[in-house]
């Protein structure tokens, strides 16, 4: 439930921990509504693993009294009435008004503060009446403005929903907007506007493959089209393979209830340390966990991706969120996801080059092989080949994968930004292509220099135009949040700790001409240890993280891939004919469309959430980096760094 629509009750205020008797007001606030309640480290954006990513379930009554459980393995303290209770996993307690937690025993301090007191509450030492009296008129003002906000987004929300309504049946349920309450009036709010004036009724073919994920908050014209981890994992699935960095199993189940009826699961994952325990702890019985090996020093396992296979066929996902409440909830993510049917017996020895791209990348994982009763297949292994039982021909992208390691010979053209450099160059583009923008968008920076830029420049621009000439060198455009943007985010300050990079890499001075604005957040990365560096001469590829991404090809469909697993038709598609020229165009949310000058043809929409071409900085941007100190407040009244 949106906490747009859920009352609030109170307040959990962090305290300093040097006068657990003082706010602190460097730290924001956890706002707690009635009903359930999540406190974690994801919440708190705390470094310390200690603090568990649930670390706590709050239970909130009307009049302010909460139930607290711990749901991590470490205990806390409950401090009330002068009384010190310390309480264990799974143990209950009780707090009210101005009651003290020690999420970790002697440690992170928050105090609860009912509603009803919550303006009696103590604020920062030297704050005089008059200070007090100033800043609740002035939040007062601005919450009146951000209510009025929340009525205009939500009057324009249901204006498109009705014009999406009319020109397809396919988009999902739209989330009433809240996000106007969190952003800034005079900043996110305008622009958030502004968007929304630009958004007209789409005249184009729902993307068939790619989608945003659902975002809370956001207002319904963002949220169209957008799926849910529910609306991924569907139907009757018989094998699931789950490839991620970061799985929080607790979430995931609570999040999309089928996958316990699930029989046989294969987690592929980057976990270590007490969040790999966990893991272990918490996974169903029939859970197989896998971390891959890497073969060098450096690196981790960083895929995100899903194999669903089914009765009929499999569903092959490949997304750019981590497995945990606030990558599917709180950051604009994006998907591509495809159903492909199992192979004829007389295709069973046909292969294309998505199906060799995905075996290749899949034996590299190097999980330990399993058997498993398939019913209508019967027992096979599952292994990389058991996948080449699917018939991937009508693929719409191809895969890129990394993978770590040193790669020479054959192999350097295998992986990485010179996998994608072979790709491109088979690949024909319209003449108008010629030289075009590079935009790179992601959410975590390497250590880059110019030399590597340059490498990975030249592999995005191969490829020639359609009178077979070279495109050319495109120039790049890195599209990166600006310290405005992540203030003014629906997380506010809480979002940079998932923009993990530091001003060191961030404030290069050869970068600044590649900067442009970004409004929304999303997870990927940009760095030689996920994309690989050439070394030794060109002759050798080295690479540190394991990596999986889609291509898609500049190609004229000229029919649609109507196959799915768990729909019997697909009605949004009834006014296509097969074999209809069908062109595929990159277009933002704010897109409206242009009229085609063949009426027989159709646009595939590819929602990106920024602006095309992204705009650069303006003289007072500067780009994000998560060890510098903002002291500007952020939609929560926070400050940056939260603790410390």
């Amino acid at each position: 439930m949106a906490s747009a629509s859920r009352v609030r009750v109170g307040t959990l205020v962090p305290l300093a921990k040097d006068n657990a008797g003082s706010s602190n007001g460097s730290v924001s606030t956890i706002p707690i509504f009635e009903g359930s309640n999540v406190v974690g480290r994801n919440h708190l954006v705390i470094t310390d693993k200690r603090i568990s990513r649930k670390h706590l379930s709050l239970h909130a009554s009307a009049d302010g009294s909460i139930e607290v459980i711990v749901e991590g393995p470490n205990p806390i303290v409950v401090r009330s009435e002068g009384q010190r209770k310390k309480v264990c996993a799974q143990e209950k307690a009780k707090i009210t008004h101005d009651d003290v937690l020690e999420l970790i025993p002697g440690d992170y301090f928050m105090k609860y503060v009912d509603m009803a007191d919550e303006h009696k509450s103590s604020v920062p030492i030297g704050s005089s009446g008059v200070k007090k009296g100033k800043r609740h008129s002035e939040e007062d003002s601005a919450a009146v403005k951000r209510n009025r906000q929340i009525m205009e987004d939500e009057a324009l929300a249901r204006t498109l929903q009705e014009s999406f309504a009319e020109e397809s049946t396919t988009v999902s349920d739209m989330a009433s907007g809240q996000t106007s309450s969190l952003l800034d009036s005079a900043g996110s709010s305008k622009r958030s506007n502004e968007r929304m004036h630009s958004v007209g009724p789409p005249n184009d073919v729902p993307s068939l493959t790619f989608r945003l994920m659902r975002v809370q908050g956001l207002p319904s014209w963002a949220n169209s089209s957008s799926v849910t981890v529910q609306d991924v994992i569907q139907g009757e699935v018989l094998l699931a393979v789950l490839s991620d960095y970061m799985v929080d199993v607790d979430w995931l189940l609570t999040a999309c209830p089928s996958l316990r009826k699930v029989p046989h699961v294969l987690v592929i994952h980057g976990e270590d340390g007490a969040s790999l325990e966990l893991l272990k702890k918490m996974k169903p019985a029939n859970w197989i966990l896998h971390k891959p090996p890497l073969p060098i020093s450096f690196g981790t396992h960083h895929s995100k991706a899903m194999l669903l296979v089914y009765p009929q066929g499999i569903r092959v996902v490949v997304h750019t969120a981590n497995m945990i409440h606030v990558d599917w909830n709180n950051k604009s993510q994006g998907l591509w996801m495809q159903d492909f049917p199992w192979k004829d017996a007389k295709d069973v020895n046909k292969k294309v080059p998505f199906e060799n791209d995905l075996v290749d990348y899949l034996s590299a994982l190097k999980w330990p092989e399993f058997r498993v009763n398939l019913p209508g297949v019967g027992d096979v292994n599952i292994n990389a080949s058991f996948f080449r039982r699917f018939d991937y021909s009508s693929a719409m992208v191809r895969l890129i994968g990394s993978v770590p390691g040193y790669h020479a010979g054959p192999n350097i053209k295998k992986w990485g930004h010179m996998k994608l450099r072979t790709v491109l160059e088979e690949c024909m583009f319209e003449k108008h292509f010629c030289k075009s923008p590079l935009i790179y968008q992601f959410s975590s920076l390497g250590s880059l220099d110019e030399k590597w830029m340059s490498e990975f420049t030249y592999s995005l621009s191969a490829g020639k135009s359609d009178d077979g000439s070279p495109l050319g060198i495109g120039k790049p455009l890195i599209v990166w949040p600006t310290v405005e943007d992540v203030r003014c985010s629906i997380e506010g300050y809480a979002a940079g700790s998932c923009i993990p990079s530091p001003q060191k890499n961030v404030e290069k001075d050869f970068l600044r001409k590649y900067w442009t604005r970004w409004f929304l957040l999303t997870s990927s990365n940009l760095s030689k240890a996920a994309w690989g560096a050439l070394q030794k001469n060109n002759t050798q590829l080295m690479i540190r993280s394991y990596e999986l991404g889609v291509l898609f090809l500049p190609q004229t469909l000229k029919s649609i891939p109507q196959f799915s697993c768990t729909e019997k038709s697909r009605s949004s598609l009834d006014s296509l004919a097969l074999g209809k020229t069908i062109k595929t165009k990159l277009v933002t949310l704010c897109w409206k469309g242009d009229e085609e000058a063949e009426p027989s043809t159709k646009t595939v929409r590819l929602p990106v959430p920024y602006q095309l071409p992204p705009q650069p900085y303006g003289t007072e941007d500067v780009p994000w980096s998560w060890d510098r100190r903002y002291t500007k407040k952020d939609v929560y009244g926070s400050v940056w760094p939260r603790h410390g």
